[in-house]
């Protein structure tokens, strides 16, 4: 019973202190403090204006996330830390970053813009502009636009006196471009003349091994015998000739192509076809290609080729004949010709093969195919004076006959025979 009695007052103890604490801590508690604005609200006074340059950062009242819980989503910093004030484009970026940005940047891809946040942007300027400012920045490195003095070149012309030119050299920064170009997409350096080849299609003189180069000793084989048994190129009386011709459509028209532009024919001796743009002068050759003759076959011309191992009489006899008969004749060697008939007489898509010159043969065949072709001019006189012609090779030139526009076609033969 007394200890029932004891416990009794020991509780009533402990209630006596605890509430005496609770209104202890009641009366010390402080009126809650309000930030300038909100007190300022409460008196009717409109909260003073803040300068741009300082950053109001509000945080809701519960809630408010710690540092260690900042997670970086709108601000690059966390609550409480000092702002990291801007640095100036013209200092360097050896300082260190915040954490952030250092995360930033090591993740950084690259998508959207070449350099990743947080590193300055570099502005990428002409060598005109270069050139005009005093200070230039190239890959984060300043280099002065300052040439250097010009370097002068003498010169002695043929009258003994002196002459002085300036070169002037590139900075530089130029100078160190050029060394470095890899040249993968223009085939000059930067600030580096622009260095244009003229295309020529065909002068006559220019790139002519494509067909036949006269200085070469290897196509020398075009003109020169070099069979071991020449008697299987000797006349035979009983070998007929062989007229050959090749149908074409009226409105065929023959295509001029480039010396750029390799021409191979299907048949032999070549009587039509692909042909260079310059034609040949008139008259006999070393040796002529035919992508050179069929451009004059074409304007109506008689062409006449030998083997190299035919007999010299035939050959020279085939000569007068068609020498007699017109001004626009070419003459000239071949390999094309086989030994049966080492001589020929060609028009356009018209050959006479033969074995033995066979003067009337020769006149008809003359008579009836020259002056045409699909580039035949009515007056040849107008235009052969005046146009280049490709001559390499040319052993003498064509006499007139009549006239260059050839009115009458083998006129005194005609009578003698």
């Amino acid at each position: 019973m007394f200890l029932w009695h004891y416990l009794s007052l020991l509780c009533l103890g402990f209630a006596a202190n605890e509430a005496k604490s609770i209104k202890k801590s009641h009366v010390s508690l402080l009126e809650p403090t309000f930030d300038l604005d909100e007190r300022l609200g409460k008196m009717g006074m409109s909260p003073p204006d803040i300068s741009n340059d300082v950053q109001r950062v509000q945080v809701p009242s519960s809630d408010a996330p710690g540092k260690d819980d900042w997670k970086g989503k709108w601000f690059p910093h966390a609550p409480g830390d000092p702002e990291d004030k801007k640095q100036s484009v013209e200092k360097t970026t050896t300082e260190a970053v915040t954490l952030l940005d250092s995360t930033t940047k090591d993740s950084w891809q690259g998508k959207w813009f070449p350099q990743a946040p947080g590193e300055p942007h570099l502005i990428k300027m002409s060598p005109q502009d270069r050139n005009k400012s005093d200070e230039s920045t190239l890959k984060g490195k300043v280099i002065p636009s300052t040439t250097e003095k010009p370097h002068v070149i003498r010169k002695k012309p043929l009258d003994g006196k002196n002459t002085e030119e300036t070169e002037e050299k590139s900075t530089t920064e130029d100078v160190k471009i050029q060394d470095n170009w890899q040249g993968k997409w223009f085939p000059q350096g930067p600030n580096e003349p622009h260095k244009y080849k003229p295309f020529i299609c065909d002068d006559g003189k220019s790139n002519l091994a494509v067909d036949f180069d006269p200085n070469d000793i290897r196509d020398s084989l075009n003109y020169l015998c070099i069979s071991s048994n020449r008697s299987v190129y000797q006349p035979n009386l009983t070998r007929e000739a062989i007229l050959t011709e090749h149908f074409l459509p009226s409105a065929y028209l023959p295509p001029a192509k480039c010396l750029s532009e390799n021409i191979s024919y299907s048949h032999l001796p070549v009587t039509n076809g692909p042909y260079r743009p310059l034609p040949a002068e008139y008259g006999s050759y070393s040796y002529l290609p035919p992508q050179r003759y069929l451009r004059n076959l074409a304007e109506g011309a008689i062409v006449m080729l030998y083997h190299p191992c035919a007999f010299p009489s035939q050959v020279k006899q085939l000569q007068d004949i068609l020498g007699g008969c017109l001004y626009r004749h070419l003459i000239s060697p071949s390999q094309a010709l086989n030994p049966e008939r080492p001589l020929a007489l060609l028009a356009w898509s018209r050959s006479l093969e033969m074995s033995v010159v066979d003067q009337r043969l020769a006149v008809d065949f003359i008579q009836k195919h020259a002056k045409q072709g699909p580039l035949a001019p009515e007056e040849l006189s107008r235009v052969v004076e005046k146009r280049e012609t490709y001559k390499e090779g040319l052993l003498t030139e064509a006499h007139l006959v009549t006239t260059a526009d050839d009115y009458e076609l083998c006129g005194y033969l005609q009578e003698g025979m």
